[in-house]
């Protein structure tokens, strides 16, 4: 019995052994082979480098009607993707255009529907590299009847925006594409100006998933053309999106807040709102600025107190009146803070 087990338990390891060395050699022959077709492909590349550039920026045609072989029709997908990468000028993106329209479509438009998710991302990367806008009704036909993943809705979004896609806002809220406040922030980044100003001119036609990344992006990018829009919107908004107007507004330094605090009671607010309204009123350079400031000193969160101190430490008189707080003030938070700040300026004196 133990001799018929200890047969079994011998067959099972060198069953497992000769699976790991039958697994080993597949990886390394495919590794080796991988090695030799990327070496073929580069052989190509150096060698139709020279036409490819003839092509575009000497306008020889020639190499339009030629053909070739399934590798060195690879190398010059790869050499046309690399000059596109680095290209200056229209006219020579749009020879690109035309050869990648010749040459390269049909095979994206396969590849779109390939089970491979990394096959379908490189295809909608390489259709933005050489500007298929003739693509772009495939694109919206295909997936319309397909799941996407979220890296896939933001390409295919990504595509629509680039190319000025008739109606690319409304694609843009279209629900089932929704995406991350991350990706949002990306797409906006890539706009025209007069992209973004549709985005702004419409705002309340946009959900609010997309209004919070087209605030963050008015300060991320320094757009103070937006601050009366900004100033609008504080009047008339609550909650997520005042914090993120308070935030845009301290990005782009706005000095003025201290004229629009009706529009922001501190006192029931989120403590985020709080935080940043800490920061705007050390902007503002008013002695007003500070009466507010030392109510936050006393601020239930620490973040909020510590930045109402730093604001009161950069207005004129406001070393003085930190040291007031340290001195007379009942609340030892407030006094804790206003020590720290005193200390970090240099301006601690003996007590």
């Amino acid at each position: 019995m133990i001799s018929s087990l200890v047969s079994i338990v011998l067959v099972i390891i060198l069953s497992f052994f000769i699976f790991l060395s039958v697994l080993f050699i597949y990886m390394l022959v495919t590794k080796l082979m991988q090695n030799s077709l990327r070496q073929k492909i580069n052989q190509h590349k150096e060698e139709l480098r020279a036409r490819v550039f003839e092509y575009l920026y000497r306008q020889n045609q020639n190499i339009l009607e030629q053909d070739w072989n399934g590798k060195q029709w690879k190398a010059m997908e790869e050499l046309f993707s690399d000059f596109a990468d680095v290209v200056q000028g229209d006219e020579v993106q749009e020879r690109i255009t035309l050869f990648a329209n010749s040459h390269f479509m049909e095979k994206y438009k396969r590849n779109l529907l390939h089970r491979r998710w990394s096959i379908r991302m490189n295809s909608l990367y390489a259709i933005e590299d050489f500007h298929l806008k003739s693509m772009v009704p495939y694109l919206l036909n295909t997936y319309e009847k397909r799941s996407l993943t979220q890296e896939e809705r933001r390409q295919l979004l990504k595509i629509l925006v680039l190319f000025q896609t008739n109606h690319w806002g409304e694609l843009l809220k279209e629900p089932k594409w929704r995406l991350s406040e991350f990706m949002y922030r990306s797409l906006l980044g890539v706009m025209t100006e007069s992209q973004f100003q549709v985005m702004v001119t419409n705002f309340d036609d946009f959900p609010e998933y997309i209004q919070l990344p087209v605030l963050d992006m008015i300060g991320i990018e320094g757009k103070r053309e937006f601050l009366p829009f900004l100033e609008y919107l504080l009047r008339i908004s609550s909650e997520e999106k005042k914090i993120r107007i308070l935030k845009a507004m301290n990005e782009l330094g706005y000095s003025k807040i201290i004229e629009w605090m009706e529009h922001v009671d501190f006192k029931e607010s989120s403590w985020e709102e709080r935080l940043m309204l800490s920061k705007l009123l050390g902007r503002t350079n008013h002695r007003e600025s500070l009466l507010i400031l030392t109510e936050l000193l006393s601020d239930t969160h620490y973040d909020v107190r510590n930045n109402a101190a730093k604001s009161i430490l950069s207005i004129k008189g406001g070393a003085d009146l930190l040291y007031q707080v340290l001195e007379t003030s009942e609340d030892r938070f407030a006094r804790d803070m206003a020590e720290e700040w005193l200390q970090r300026g240099g301006q601690i004196r003996g007590r």
